[in-house]
């Protein structure tokens, strides 16, 4: 039984698709299914079943699939921790990376590479409970979020990056006069709501004076730079970290009454599996990234 064979059954299994495994696995889709059939051929049964619609699990593909996954990650464990004997670090490092602290990620990802270039990165941009749950099915190693775990869900944490939450519009915008806005303020024109999923809403929520969900909102952009890039085009405000701001000059940004202390975001891995290597060297290039800029 060949590992590249487990992989292939287990990726497919998770994605119900041949093509989406075929780009995670790096390999053409014939090569998955040949593997597939490699696979079902040596166990003598069907692990998947497939119609025009769908790909769902045989019985025997129900069994296998907690097994498979735990000897691919058994595997990956044995390389990690001979790669950190020899101090060569090598293979995957995939993590989950939420919109709203994602410059830092970006930039810190930049310093990784430089250092460890036999590393590859593969990030996941998404909404925390996505990210979340992709950890916990243990299809990334990291995340990134604003968000903190709920109890019982089997994750660690560890505060990551500090960040403030501003108003964003453009440098023509009647509020882009004030030294700071109010709920007040906001509530006089049309928002642009980044789509950051309800555990981060809640939390922005928690410090905003005033209903959020009384706001102007036309439109939710689950994309960062989308949402300023409306913004740019304009009366519109939108809300994201200061951080943002380097990347769109023709924006500027205010301070909110009632949000001006710093928030923090986490790193989030899974407290069943021993947290990967290169997981901790990322997270301290992070924090280098963030004592740099203060």
């Amino acid at each position: 039984m060949e590992l590249k064979h487990l992989k292939s059954f287990v990726t497919v299994a998770e994605t119900g698709s041949f093509s989406i495994a075929a780009t995670r696995c790096y390999l053409t889709q014939s090569a998955i299914s040949q593997h597939v059939k490699a696979l079902e051929e040596e166990l003598n049964c069907k692990l998947l079943i497939r119609n025009s619609h769908d790909i769902s699990l045989s019985e025997s593909g129900e069994a296998l699939l907690p097994r498979a996954k735990e000897i691919l990650k058994q595997t990956e464990d044995c390389k990690e921790y001979i790669n950190a004997i020899n101090n060569c670090y090598t293979g995957e490092l995939r993590m989950g990376v939420g919109s709203f602290i994602a410059p830092y990620i970006r930039k810190a990802a930049i310093t990784f590479m430089e250092r460890y270039p036999n590393v590859r990165l593969n990030a996941e941009f998404g909404k925390a409970c996505r990210l979340n749950k992709m950890l916990r099915d243990h299809q990334i190693d990291i995340a990134f979020t604003m968000n903190t775990a709920f109890d019982g869900e089997g994750i660690d944490s560890m505060p990551c990056v500090p960040f403030g939450i501003c108003a964003f519009m453009a440098k023509n915008h009647p509020l882009a006069q004030q030294d700071k806005v109010s709920y007040s303020d906001l509530m006089r024109y049309n928002v642009v709501m980044p789509d950051i999923g309800e555990r981060v809403f809640d939390t922005f929520q928690k410090h905003m004076k005033g209903d959020l969900s009384k706001l102007n909102v036309k439109c939710i952009v689950n994309s960062a730079d989308e949402a300023l890039g409306v913004v740019e085009s304009g009366y519109m405000i939108t809300f994201l970290p200061k951080m943002y701001l380097r990347n769109h000059p023709a924006l500027t940004a205010r301070p909110i009454e009632g949000v001006e202390e710093q928030l923090m975001s986490n790193a989030h891995w899974m407290k069943d599996v021993p947290i990967k290597k290169t997981a901790q060297l990322f997270i301290d290039i992070v924090k280098e990234e963030v004592a740099n800029s203060l």
